[in-house]
């Protein structure tokens, strides 16, 4: 997916010593960090056992099946209502060896994108695109005389054997090859494939890959800005027409570039590096890409008809050096880019990860709070460790999801799918390269948001514990819209009260105090109601200062905190109890 994480495999790329640029890099391009959302979600697996599972998507008629492709090769039938998967499409014979670099090595290629057409239930057709070998000539090609591509990028029409049974295998001996494309590198090919509100299918293709958009294949100017090739760009086909140069599809009459000297009439939009994922919202019809950057910025991008996304002379809103045989950078002085270049509408820098994994528009009905966002995600960590993170974007601001229980999700994310009803599945691996077991197909669940939670309190729940007569009762009331929660402590027989506070920690740890809920002038001895009040988000103190009162609920759904009522014969607490639901 990117420069960064090939030099972490397999070291860095060489080419011949050029001058150093007269640019500055930007060193943190974008210091504000993303914050954390206020909605919670849960995962809920619903397909395990698979390699590097990519894309999932529905198919008319079919409205309790998630197609689901796997990077190795297969096409999955998940049945969401009953469980239970089959595998109805296998193209491994058709791919190029996986493992770019030996077997079991980082790869990105393999099946890559899959697409239904509209009209499924009549037509039975479907389409994917795939990494296979130089076989025959390409439809398209950059390489200079003499070089040979690493592979090809097809597109193949497929044909159900029975469209109405989800479970009915694709027929093999339908396979209709519609373009071929010559891959300069084995990297950035992107692979997405989805219908517009036209019927039109829409082909995500990458730069070629190397880095910075150099080397071979990719011209002197590079692929991102060429017209004249199909590479770094959105392609909008007729798989149906017949008016290519190829005859085995159609342009579509309103693409912008049909006409233009020297330009691929079948581009739709231009100027990406590697939009990996791409969808196109149910709702509005627009078409979104998450464009995976070089070696600074991630990127969001809704692609327009003729738009230019500006790589390789920007990477984001940030004009971009490529730095000839160094490492490219983004850079805030302008070298004299042309106007008109989009920039996204959300990017954010490798001070949060390392590559963008568009999803989709939510249009379900399961978390409410999500409707209208635009749902993506982070491949991994800066470091690359298995530490993926789910975003929202909502009116062009990233925000992180809180997923229940979960720091970040645990794994490597390789992709979204959506169900016919809207509702959103996260596709992860524990590996990076496409090898083993782990892959898994999770869908998208809302948390459950309790309103009212209580704490029993006894000095044996202390650590160490207490021998005490004194017990008691925390209650406490969440406000419907979640920013002021109402508690209230009763007690018996306590003597030489001093403090009473929530702590952060699950049962048997000792935590640090995050809420002050009783602190009197003086010692005083209870046979009842403690103390009573209202928390907000400014009374968060210790390790929640400065955090949202959601940060707090979370812990009281999850268990990790507790009330700790402190006295004079017993400074640390006297009586304790573990906060959970009511």
């Amino acid at each position: 997916m990117r420069k960064s994480l090939l030099l972490l495999l397999v070291g860095a790329l060489m080419l011949t010593a050029l001058p150093a640029s007269a640019q500055t890099p930007l060193t943190d391009p974008i210091p504000e960090p993303i914050e954390r959302s206020d909605i919670v979600v849960t995962l809920e697996p619903v397909l395990e056992g698979l390699t590097s599972p990519l894309w999932g998507t529905s198919a008319q008629g079919l409205r309790n099946t998630l197609f689901v492709i796997d990077q190795v090769g297969t096409l999955w039938s998940l049945d969401l209502k009953r469980g239970g998967a089959t595998i109805v499409l296998d193209v491994k014979d058709r791919l190029v060896p996986l493992g770019a670099f030996g077997p079991g090595s980082f790869d990105e290629r393999g099946l890559l994108g899959i697409a239904f057409h509209p009209k499924f239930r009549r037509t039975g057709l479907l389409y994917t695109y795939t990494s296979e070998p130089v076989n025959g000539p390409a439809d398209f090609s950059t390489m200079p005389p003499g070089v040979p591509a690493n592979h090809q990028s097809v597109i193949t029409e497929w044909r159900s054997s029975n469209p109405k049974d989800p479970n009915a295998p694709i027929d093999p001996s339908s396979a209709r090859v519609l373009l071929r494309i010559d891959q300069p590198q084995f990297n950035h090919n992107a692979g997405a494939l989805a219908f517009d509100k036209r019927g039109n299918l829409l082909i995500a293709v990458g730069d070629g890959g190397a880095a910075d958009d150099q080397g071979p294949g990719h011209g002197v100017d590079g692929n991102g800005q060429d017209l004249g090739n199909p590479l770094g760009a959105i392609l909008r086909i007729d798989p149906r027409g017949k008016n290519s140069a190829n005859g085995q599809y159609g342009i579509p009459k309103r693409n912008p570039f049909v006409g233009v000297p020297d330009a691929v009439d079948e581009i739709f939009a231009y100027g990406f590096r590697n939009p990996f994922r791409m969808s196109v919202d149910t709702r509005t019809g627009q078409i979104w890409t998450g464009d995976v950057g070089q070696n600074d910025i991630e990127e969001v991008d809704i692609v327009k008809a003729g738009g230019n996304y500006g790589w390789n002379l920007k990477e984001g809103s940030f004009f971009f050096d490529p730095n000839e045989d160094d490492d490219g950078f983004v850079t805030d002085k302008d070298p004299g880019v042309p106007a008109g270049l989009i920039d996204p509408v959300a990017e954010y820098d490798h001070d949060e990860g390392v590559s963008v994994i568009g999803g989709f528009v939510y249009r379900g009905r399961d978390i409410k709070s999500l409707r209208g966002d635009y749902v993506f995600g982070e491949f991994a960590s800066p470091t690359f460790s298995p530490d993926a993170r789910l975003f929202t974007l909502d009116d062009n601001q990233i925000k992180e999801l809180r997923i229940r229980g979960q720091e970040n999700l645990g794994a490597f994310l390789f992709g979204f799918g959506q169900d016919a009803r809207g509702e959103l599945y996260v596709m992860t691996s524990d590996n990076i390269p496409p090898v083993g077991e782990t892959g898994t197909v999770w869908r998208l669940r809302q948390a459950p948001l309790s309103k009212e939670f209580e704490a029993e309190l006894s000095g044996d729940n202390e650590v160490p514990p207490v021998p005490t007569e004194a017990s008691g009762e925390a209650e406490f009331r969440v406000k419907r819209n979640r920013t002021e929660v109402h508690y209230e402590i009763e007690v018996d027989d306590l003597a030489d009260a001093v403090a009473a506070h929530i702590h952060v920690g699950e049962a048997g740890v000792n935590g640090g105090v995050a809420v002050t809920l009783f602190s009197p002038t003086t010692p005083v001895t209870v046979d009842g109601e403690l103390t009573s009040g209202v928390i907000t988000a400014g009374d968060l103190v210790g390790p929640l200062a400065g955090m949202e009162l959601t940060d707090l609920l979370e812990l009281l759904e999850t268990g990790g905190a507790y009330v700790n009522v402190h006295t004079v014969a017993n400074p640390p607490g006297e009586i304790r109890g573990q906060i959970h639901p009511s």
